[in-house]
Formats: C-alpha cells, structure tokens, sequence
C-alpha cells in the first residue's frame, strides 16, 4: 500500500465516522430521521466534488447510521443507496467547478427519494411492520398505502431540511476544505 491510499482511505475512514457522529450521537439522532429532518451529517455530502474517498467516506457513513433508523431496512438500502447516487453525481460534477451545484443532487435526490418510504411508514398502520427485520413488507406497505396528500408536506419539509444543512454547513465545509485539504493524485 503506498502513501497515497493510506491517506484516501484514512480520509474516508474519518469522513465515515464524523457522518456516523454528526447523524447517531445525541442530541443529533433526535433531528436525523422522521418527517422533518436535519440529519448535520448530509453537511459531509459535498466533498466528493474535491475528493474521490469522500464517496466512500459519506456512504459508509450513511449505512451504519441507517442501521440504527427507525425506518429499518428499507432506510439502509433505499436510503443509503439515494446517498450513494448523489455522492457520484456531486464527484460527476466537479468537472463544472462550480461548487453549488454539488448542492443539488443530495437535496434532490434525498428531498424526492426518501418521503416516498417516510411518508407511508408514518401511517397508521405501519407501526405493526417489523420494519427492522422485513424489507418486504416494508416495501408491499408503501406500494398499497402509498399518498400524493401524505408524501408532499412531508417532501417539502426533507427538502427544506436537506437544503439547509447542505447550504448553511456543506457548502462552508467544501470552501475550508478546498482551501486547506487537496485531492492525492495517483502516480502513474
């Protein structure tokens, strides 16, 4: 192993374990899941536009705090595959070198993606789904109980969230980190 990816993978180890904190520790766990949502740990998202670890970094981070959602398993894939896409699209963005749009893709994706399972989990109804241990269920309960009326509000206020935390904290993180931290290139 040489430098450089000692380096990459020390950096998506921390940015892993600060999302895990900045999610799961209280008093963050008590904003970081439900209809209204600011999960600090989303501030972490934009660094794939300067850094190729920080995908991996802000997905590893996201999976072991969707361990511990009360959304259960369809949190974990559905909810940390949503976080994957948008790190890939934020590092497909770097070439534009505009740094706000790296905002987008996690406030679109999470803001569209993740009130379809919110919004229909917190029906009534839903409690009685082992939701921790069935996937199916989970997913055969969206499909039947699914509501434009329910998933709306709900959208707009994971997006507010989501914006807000990307916006007023990602974007500062990104600016100290592009001016104090530079990407390893590989050696050829």
């Amino acid at each position: 192993m040489n430098h450089h990816s000692t380096v990459q993978i020390t950096r998506a180890a921390l940015i892993a374990a600060l999302y895990m904190v900045f999610t799961m520790v209280p008093p963050f766990s008590a904003i970081s899941f439900g209809a209204v949502q600011f999960r600090l740990g989303e501030a972490l998202v934009l660094l794939p536009f300067l850094l190729d670890e920080a995908v991996l970094g802000v997905v590893v981070g996201c999976l072991v705090a969707n361990l511990f959602s009360p959304f259960g398993l369809i949190d974990v894939v559905i909810g940390t595959s949503v976080t994957a896409l948008a790190a890939l699209l934020t590092r497909r963005l770097r070439s534009t070198g505009r740094l706000w749009l790296a905002a987008l893709p996690p406030i679109l994706l999470n803001g569209l993606v993740v009130p379809v399972y919110v919004a229909t989990l917190t029906l009534p109804g839903a409690a009685s789904l082992s939701l921790s241990h069935n996937l199916s269920a989970s997913l055969r309960f969206i499909l039947t109980h699914f509501s434009w009326g329910v998933y709306l509000p709900i959208a707009l206020s994971i997006i507010a969230g989501e914006a807000a935390v990307v916006i007023l904290l990602g974007l500062p993180v990104l600016v100290l980190v592009r001016h104090n931290i530079h990407p390893i290139k590989e050696v050829p």
